[in-house]
């Protein structure tokens, strides 16, 4: 695990469901060491992301890291 540099990091993450953008270019920036919480209304993307970078969907466009580690491999 690589543990310079931000816990979390994204840019311009993408996410489409047939004609529902559900990820318009999401950028994140989160500090090692620190706690961080999703706010949104329903259908804002909040679980889509978490599912990006826990690896658990392949984003359409964008880069994400977390703990060094890049989401799409």
């Amino acid at each position: 695990m690589h543990r310079d540099g931000p816990a979390i990091e994204a840019e311009g993450l993408r996410k489409r469901y047939g004609a529902t953008e559900a990820l318009a270019g999401l950028d994140l920036t989160v500090p090692a060491g620190t706690v961080c919480g999703l706010l949104g209304r329903n259908g804002a993307g909040k679980t889509t992301a978490v599912r990006v970078l826990s690896t658990l969907l392949r984003p359409d466009a964008g880069t994400a890291r977390v703990a060094g580690a890049d989401v799409r491999r």
